[in-house]
């Protein structure tokens, strides 16, 4: 059993849940979801899972050295030493040659396939390059979750909003900096270096970032609710999710700025029960926009 649990810790299984931005595609693109649609969605989502559990550990390799001198990051499998390094380079070779041969024989879709190729690409080069450039980083992580969703929209032919694809990216460049902001706190009680780039930021101006990226992304998606083509395609009172956008958000600040806790996004998500009843009820009422336009109620 604990075998099992080092396992998942070390493909991070807890953050196969940001996959679920494979389905949005679909879900505001009003895809009729048929046995075979549903299928392939979920083969989808399985197969990047797996991918992304390869990525994170050939990032935690690469970073084998910076977290074993992280408060938190030196309880990972691989920094702990209770996975060995010939081990998860195995176990790592595994779940790459199983997604392409499970994609091309299984999924047999081209896109997708160049899709995962640009995911592992683009991986690469953060681990190794992009994510110690200064604020820059923050930009790249971001990109990660707009590959998510273009690679959905290729599973089931959609044409991806530009709207959707920056209240995406906002959303995700939001988070990044809340996670940075967290790890100049860590660093200013720690008298070791946690990260590299964590000794070449303040407070001030990571607060000065997050407060640019959550006004731009509060900007987005009001105007978004309310444009002609939303207006149009789904409902005259979309933009009535808007004020559970502003109510999760305005908690998500206040957990950043007055608890001081923003390290792991998808944690923050499961224990926080206001943030999740404000993404249930923003999913509901989106739903009920979306797909039952019949008036308000």
């Amino acid at each position: 059993m604990k075998m099992i649990k080092t396992l998942f810790r070390l493909l991070r299984v807890n953050n196969w849940i940001k996959n679920v931005l494979i389905i949005f595609p679909s879900f505001f693109g009003k895809k009729k979801i048929t046995f075979q649609v549903a299928e392939d969605l979920l083969l989808a989502i399985l197969l990047f899972s797996l991918l992304s559990s390869c990525v994170y550990i050939i990032n935690d390799l690469a970073d084998l050295s910076a977290d074993r001198n992280h408060p938190t990051k030196k309880r990972r499998p691989i920094a702990a030493g209770e996975v060995r390094v010939p081990t998860a380079i195995i176990i790592c070779l595994l779940l790459l040659g199983g997604t392409f041969f499970l994609t091309l024989q299984v999924l047999s879709n081209q896109i997708a396939m160049l899709w995962l190729l640009f995911y592992l690409f683009f991986n690469l080069l953060y681990t190794f390059l992009l994510k110690h450039l200064l604020i820059i980083e923050f930009y790249s992580i971001a990109i990660f979750f707009e590959i998510r969703l273009f690679y959905g929209g290729s599973i089931t032919d959609i044409t991806i909003s530009p709207w959707l694809a920056l209240t995406v990216f906002f959303l995700a460049t939001l988070i990044a900096i809340g996670k940075r902001r967290d790890d100049v706190l860590l660093q200013a009680n720690s008298e070791q270096n946690i990260r590299t780039n964590t000794k070449h930021y303040n407070i001030i101006f990571l607060d000065a970032l997050i407060t640019i990226n959550s006004s731009l992304l509060v900007f987005i998606y009001i105007v978004y609710s309310v444009s002609d083509w939303v207006v149009n395609n789904y409902s005259k009172y979309f933009y009535l999710s808007d004020i559970f956008v502003i109510l999760g958000l305005s908690k998500y600040l206040y957990t950043v700025f007055v608890n001081k806790k923003s390290g792991d996004p998808v944690k923050l998500l499961l224990e926080d029960k206001f943030l999740l009843v404000c993404l249930t009820l923003w999913f509901l009422s989106v739903y009920k926009f979306i797909y039952y336009d019949n008036g308000l109620f």
